[in-house]
């Protein structure tokens, strides 16, 4: 029997999938959810990305609503939400992955 999926829910894996693959918002979000909250200089160090293409996945992931931060002197200080808790098993088999290479 085949699945017919409504216009909703092809949105969704579309934007499941812009998140997904793409390397770089997976390292954002692998930093922020196994380590906490991070500056951009520290998520710049953290992952190796360049300063524009972090500051255009991160204005993606607060987009998206998986990423927020909070002013904290003259620095941003960004954090994942709750939004993004349904990444965490995702997250955790990039990791095993990479471990169990």
């Amino acid at each position: 029997m085949r699945t017919i999926y409504s216009q909703e829910q092809i949105v969704r894996t579309k934007n499941i999938a812009k998140i997904i693959g793409d390397s770089s918002n997976v390292l954002i979000l692998y930093e922020l959810i196994n380590f906490g909250e991070k500056s951009f200089n520290e998520l710049k160090r953290m992952t190796d990305i360049n300063a524009v293409t972090l500051s255009k996945k991160l204005t993606l992931l607060k987009m998206e609503g998986l990423v927020d931060y909070r002013e904290c002197g003259i620095e941003n200080r960004y954090f994942v939400t709750k939004k993004s808790e349904d990444f965490r098993p995702l997250i955790r088999d990039i990791e095993r992955l990479i471990i169990n290479k």
